[in-house]
């Protein structure tokens, strides 16, 4: 009988020792297992705030980026409208860059095409110096140039404006030996409206307010 229990002691004591380790490591699992889920719950707010920041991040740089979209078409919106506002000035001076084409050469291709930018109204007034040229056997050449400011342009209508410009004129006549023959500085301030024809413009009509000639001074 003591042997019997020494025996049944003997298988009891290994078995609840290793019981009692398996519970400890079930213990200690769930231990480690609570843990991890109250550190996941710890953690869970941070994400969600790291979430709600990042999307806030998004949303922010989408707003930023229309924002910068809208500056752009509105950048090139006023562009259009002052370069389309200043058109009719720009076009006036390409025309009197013409006109002093055609003083250098009357007997040329440019004469001819003053037509295309003055209109019969305003073309007598602008021509008589390319006939006199012509007559004569002139042209302007050497130290002939020619500068002008000009005004804004006021809308008369949606295919008409006023330009108001002050001038001066350097008129080198030359003759066909290239010899000058004349000197003289005109200064000058009109009144031009020009008509819009297609997509170009043409001086309409021009008024001379004043005029002030004087000889080139020496060494010109």
């Amino acid at each position: 009988m003591v042997r019997f229990r020494r025996r049944l002691l003997g298988l009891l004591v290994p078995l609840t020792i290793v019981a009692v380790i398996g519970a400890a490591g079930v213990l200690w699992l769930d231990q480690q297992s609570a843990r991890a889920r109250l550190a996941e719950a710890q953690l869970q707010p941070a994400l969600a705030r790291g979430d709600a920041a990042e999307a806030r991040a998004v949303r922010a740089e989408a707003a930023l980026t229309a924002i910068a979209v809208q500056r752009v078409a509105e950048a090139s919106a006023t562009a259009t409208a002052v370069a389309l506002a200043n058109e009719p000035q720009r076009a006036l001076e390409r025309i009197l860059g013409r006109l002093f084409g055609a003083f250098q050469d009357p007997t040329g291709t440019a004469y001819d095409q003053l037509a295309d930018y003055f209109s019969p109204t305003a073309l007598p007034t602008v021509r008589p110096e390319a006939d006199y040229l012509r007559a004569t056997g002139r042209h302007l050449g050497g130290a002939s140039t020619f500068s002008l400011e000009s005004s804004a342009p006021q809308q008369l209508a949606p295919d008409r404006a006023q330009v108001h410009t002050v001038e001066r004129w350097l008129y080198d006549e030359r003759d066909e030996a290239d010899t000058r023959q004349r000197c003289f500085i005109e200064d000058s301030d009109q009144t031009y409206t020009l008509r819009q024809s297609g997509q170009t413009w043409v001086v309409d009509d021009l008024q001379l307010g004043g005029t002030h000639r004087t000889n080139c001074p020496p060494g010109t």
